[in-house]
């Protein structure tokens, strides 16, 4: 499981929240972004916190039933849908809120975690710069029964943001031996806020703006294989 600070990983769910307010209960990008968030507050607060309750109390449908199904219906379950998901952001931000008091107001007596273990399932976006095949091969090694599957960059500019926006990790070369799109797709991963992580051979410099990140410098691709297990 990879270790991550709790705070990033609310972040990340608040920011996942305008990829699915145009879904539905029952797609299966809502149902992965669900479980996520009831496993991170579960861990950060316990199931007996206020965060995990008033999350686990909301249903995001009014009405099950398929047998009387209508637009009518439909329409009352949108509308509970998109009212819930209104809460569920106020519960996250209330949750964020108070990691946040409890690291500046309370560091001598913090009661929430600085790092959660966490295995949450998705998908990772993998940069269309990737082209060596040998290099895929070690990145998908490192995320096989992770529960994460790869989103292949592929397509026009306006699909790759898509694939991004689904994701909830980028992959991306430094320097860029393949479309020559790889800082175009790294600007739209930080714009989005996603989780970067930039693989590089060894002895390749960087540049200054992209030092500090979640950076892999590699030997070799079993080096690259087992440092990529860490991530998820």
């Amino acid at each position: 499981m990879a270790e991550r600070d709790p705070i990033d990983l609310i972040k990340d769910q608040l920011n996942r929240l305008e990829e699915i307010t145009t879904l539905h209960p029952d797609h299966e990008h809502f149902k992965q972004w669900y479980a996520d968030t009831r496993t991170i507050l579960e861990k950060v607060f316990s199931t007996r916190s206020t965060y995990c309750q008033n999350f686990m109390a909301l249903r995001f449908k009014e009405l099950t039933t398929k047998a009387f199904a209508s637009p009518e219906i439909d329409k009352i379950n949108a509308a509970r849908y998109k009212r819930d998901l209104e809460s569920a952001k106020l519960v996250l931000q209330s949750a964020l809120k108070e990691l946040n008091v409890d690291r500046t107001l309370f560091k001598k007596i913090q009661t929430t975690p600085k790092i959660v273990e966490v295995s949450l399932k998705g998908e990772y976006f993998l940069s269309s710069g990737i082209v060596d095949t040998d290099i895929r091969n070690a990145i998908q090694s490192a995320f096989e029964g992770s529960g994460f599957k790869p989103i292949w960059g592929a397509g026009s500019l306006e699909n790759r943001i898509a694939q991004i926006r689904r994701a909830k990790l980028g992959i991306f070369p430094f320097p860029d031996t393949g479309t020559g799109d790889v800082f175009l797709e790294l600007g739209v991963a930080f714009g989005l806020e996603k989780e970067v992580v930039i693989i590089f051979k060894k002895g390749i410099s960087l540049p200054e703006n992209l030092k500090g990140r979640s950076n892999i410098e590699y030997e070799n691709l079993s080096e690259l294989t087992d440092k990529l297990r860490k991530v998820n």
